[in-house]
C-alpha cells in the first residue's frame, strides 16, 4: 500500500523522482562563492593588490564584462570607436575587481547561502539567482545575480537595486563631459587609487 501511495504522489508531482541538481546559473554562483571564500577568509593578511590578483580570474570566469560594460555606459556606447570600447571594457573589468578587493578587508565568519530555485527574468531573459550574505550577529544582506548564458550580467544589491543602473547614472555625466576617453581615465584613476590603499 505504501509503494502505491508513493507512485501516486510521484505521478501527481508531489514527490521528486530524484534529487534536483542545481541549474547551471545556480551552480555558477555557488562555484563563484566557493572560489572567493579562501581569499575572503585570508583578507586581513593580504594586501589589496594581492586580493585583486586573486579575485581577477574568478571575476573573469563569472561575469560577462562586455555586456556589463555596454549596459553601464548606456546609449553612448554606440558612438564609441571599437578601440575605445575595447579599452573601456578592460578599464571597467580592472575597476570592478579592484573595488571588490578594496572592500573585502577582513573576515569575521561571514557566509553565503544560494537559493537553489531561480526566478526567470522577464525583460531581457535569463535567471535571477538569489543569495544571502549572512553576517555575524544575525544581519543578512540580499545579493541577487542576473545570469544569462551562464554569465552574470548584473548584480542587485539588497535584492532589488541594479548595480549597473547606479553605474550608468554615475558614468553618464563623465561621458557627457568628455566622452569615452574621460570615462576610461576616470576608471583607471579610481582603480589606481583603490589599489594604492
Amino acid at each position: 500500500m505504501a509503494w502505491l501511495m508513493a507512485v501516486a504522489l510521484m505521478v501527481l508531482g508531489l514527490l521528486p523522482l530524484r534529487a534536483q541538481t542545481p541549474s547551471a546559473a545556480v551552480a555558477k554562483i555557488q562555484t563563484y562563492y566557493q572560489q572567493l571564500m579562501p581569499t575572503i577568509q585570508q583578507a586581513a593578511r593580504l594586501s589589496v593588490r594581492e586580493r585583486d590578483k586573486r579575485f581577477s580570474p574568478v571575476f573573469a570566469a563569472v561575469f560577462d564584462i562586455p555586456t556589463m560594460t555596454r549596459l553601464a555606459v548606456g546609449p553612448a556606447w554606440k558612438s564609441f570607436s571599437a578601440e575605445q570600447q575595447a579599452t573601456l571594457r578592460d578599464a571597467f573589468a580592472r575597476f570592478i575587481v579592484a573595488q571588490y578587493a578594496s572592500q573585502i578587508k577582513d573576515y569575521s565568519g561571514e557566509s553565503f547561502v544560494v537559493d537553489p530555485q531561480t526566478t526567470p527574468e522577464s525583460r531581457g531573459g535569463g535567471e535571477i539567482v538569489k543569495t544571502k550574505l549572512l553576517q555575524p550577529g544575525g544581519r543578512t544582506v540580499n545579493i541577487n545575480y542576473l545570469v544569462r548564458g551562464e554569465r552574470v550580467v548584473d548584480i542587485y544589491l539588497n535584492g532589488t537595486i541594479s548595480d549597473l543602473a547606479m553605474r550608468r547614472d554615475e558614468f553618464a555625466s563623465v561621458v557627457a563631459a568628455g566622452g569615452a576617453d574621460a570615462l576610461i581615465k576616470r576608471l583607471r584613476d579610481r582603480t589606481d587609487d583603490l589599489l594604492g590603499k
